[in-house]
């Protein structure tokens, strides 16, 4: 797969309630992509950066910290 083979920091966010990208797959692209992170906002429908704006601006900064 491709994304196996991406040599770059990932950061893959997700809402709980997300009927676009809905939850399941975030274990199946854990595995396709050993080296990103996700990390799921308990809540938020497919916009986390607007309905959990405060949690969603510290994890970026967290991971941009991590991988700088």
């Amino acid at each position: 797969m491709a994304l196996d083979r991406l040599d770059l920091p990932m950061l893959r966010l997700y809402g709980y309630l997300d009927g676009l990208v809905p939850r399941k797959v975030v274990p199946l692209v854990d595995e396709l992509s050993p080296a990103s992170q996700s990390m799921v906002f308990a809540g938020a429908a497919p916009a986390p950066f607007i309905s959990h704006p405060a949690p969603f601006s510290q994890a970026l900064c967290d991971f941009t910290q991590r991988v700088s």
